[in-house]
């Protein structure tokens, strides 16, 4: 285990307090939504009991992270000044800089990161995006799991980043001589960000310095915090699986106690009176077996004849556990805004979209309340990119990222009529010309090539204009 406080009590001023036992914490959620729900059972039973776990949180938390980021956003960008009527100048220099930004994000394979980050968010309570800028690499864009990173924001104002450390254990070793541990801290001071970087033992001792009081050239931390919910002045977010828990441990053990009453419950029971013991000894169980029962001469002499019955089970709670299973589960996706449907109950509305607009309704609410906290976070990592882009000469496109533009993130939701709609806004601003035709292929279409395409549509729309043009002359000659 990485001694977390020591390697960060000469960092992190104020009331932070034992930062081992909030990484403690957050890992044991980690454990949680990976499965790791066992329960204490009590000993001396002459079976072992049932553990049956049926993994809910991982379930709901996937949903949600797919809800809302199984569409990748579309990053468009678009120019501050309007081109004059049969100009493109200032759209073609916004599309430029929107084709470095997509470059970059596909280079960094963001949406499969963005989608990881959704779920480390509800989990651990908050990420962090972390900004590498490097002129033989290019920008690397790295997201980073809550027991990662450590912020220090303003006591005055919790928005205002004034150091982050982060803690990546290298190895995994259990012998603190051989542990190897990066500490990586960004800190503003003045105007400048300057970058301290090295490896430790587990013990805290530095094996190396990487960076020493490295000016970055950046005046500004690249990191962006996003928690997941909370209330004004929180840094540390909220964990999902921390609301989930206590639903989920009822229903484990619910459902596997029920196992075990179908499994002792179901099958009847022999019962004999008034036999001998020897008849008792040689009976056998097996399908068409003869059974040669005599009476004990004690209950003979008293006029009894020996017997045997199949005693069988009422098994008469099956509708209250049903309710109460049920109540808990749909409890959990109510904590989550994820409703609770079968497939048969989404057949009947499969032909309606606004139908299925209604029964996401709650979870859309949900996302769109998250989105406050991702689409800003979102929009201040595409402002860092360009200036980093700028400031090193990133792939050489410092001009282009000077370019004054701004920017809108849009979301489409896995709903048909919702990706319908969008589709049609789109082509009234491409028919509008306040949209580019390649913007609208880049988010839409699956082409290989887009310039080559549109070059083909110029080609065709050319060829047309050429064959009415010769059939115009033939007529009138």
């Amino acid at each position: 285990m990485i001694n977390y406080n020591e390697l960060l009590k000469a960092e992190l001023q104020g009331l932070y307090g034992d930062q081992l036992s909030k990484v403690n914490q957050i890992l044991e959620w980690y454990k949680i939504y990976d499965g790791d729900q066992e329960w204490r059972t009590n000993a001396g039973l002459d079976y072992i009991p049932t553990k049956k776990i049926t993994n809910l949180i991982k379930k709901l938390i996937n949903t949600r992270a797919r809800f809302m980021f199984g569409k990748e956003p579309f990053f468009d960008v678009r120019p501050v000044q309007m081109d004059d009527k049969g100009s493109t100048t200032h759209q073609d220099l916004a599309q430029e800089k929107e084709d470095l930004l997509h470059q970059i994000l596909k280079d960094n394979k963001f949406h499969s990161k963005l989608l990881k980050a959704k779920k480390d968010c509800s989990i651990g309570g908050k990420v962090a995006i972390k900004l590498w800028g490097h002129k033989d690499v290019g920008l690397k864009i790295i997201f980073s799991p809550a027991m990662e990173f450590f912020p220090q924001f303003n006591l005055d104002d919790v928005d205002q980043l004034e150091k982050v450390v982060f803690l990546y254990a290298l190895n995994n070793e259990s012998d603190p001589e051989k542990q190897r541990i990066k500490k990586q801290v960004w800190e503003m001071q003045g105007n400048k960000c300057i970058l301290n970087e090295s490896t430790h033992d587990g013990r805290g001792n530095i094996v190396s310095i990487e960076y020493q009081d490295y000016d970055t050239g950046l005046d500004f931390i690249p990191v962006i915090i996003i928690t997941n919910g909370g209330l004004t002045g929180e840094i540390e977010g909220v964990s999902d699986v921390a609301q989930l828990w206590q639903n989920q441990d009822a229903y484990n053990k619910l459902t596997s106690d029920d196992i075990d009453a179908l499994k002792f419950q179901m099958f009847g029971q022999d019962v004999v009176t008034d036999a001998s013991e020897d008849s008792l000894k040689n009976i056998k169980v097996a399908p068409g077996a003869m059974i040669d029962l005599q009476t004990d001469i004690t209950q003979s002499n008293e006029g009894r004849q020996a017997k045997m019955e199949r005693l069988e089970s009422g098994f008469s709670y099956k509708d209250k556990f049903e309710d109460t299973v049920n109540r808990i589960k749909n409890d959990m996706y109510d904590t989550l805004d994820v409703p609770n449907v079968s497939l048969e109950q989404l057949k009947g509305l499969m032909q309606s979209g606004k139908s299925m607009k209604a029964l996401y309704w709650g979870l859309m609410a949900a996302c769109d309340e998250d989105w406050i906290e991702w689409g800003d976070a979102l929009q201040q990592m595409v402002d860092y990119i360009f200036k980093m882009v700028d400031i090193y000469n990133l792939y050489g496109a410092r001009t282009i990222a000077k370019y004054e533009t701004t920017l809108e993130i849009e979301r489409v939701y896995p709903i048909a009529e919702d990706e319908i709609e969008q589709k049609r806004i789109d082509m009234e601003e491409v028919l509008a010309e306040v949209r580019s035709r390649k913007s609208y292929m880049n988010k839409w279409g699956e082409y290989e090539d887009i310039d080559s395409e549109l070059e083909q549509i110029q080609l065709e729309k050319q060829m047309l204009q050429d064959s009415y043009t010769k059939s115009l002359l033939d007529d009138l000659e």
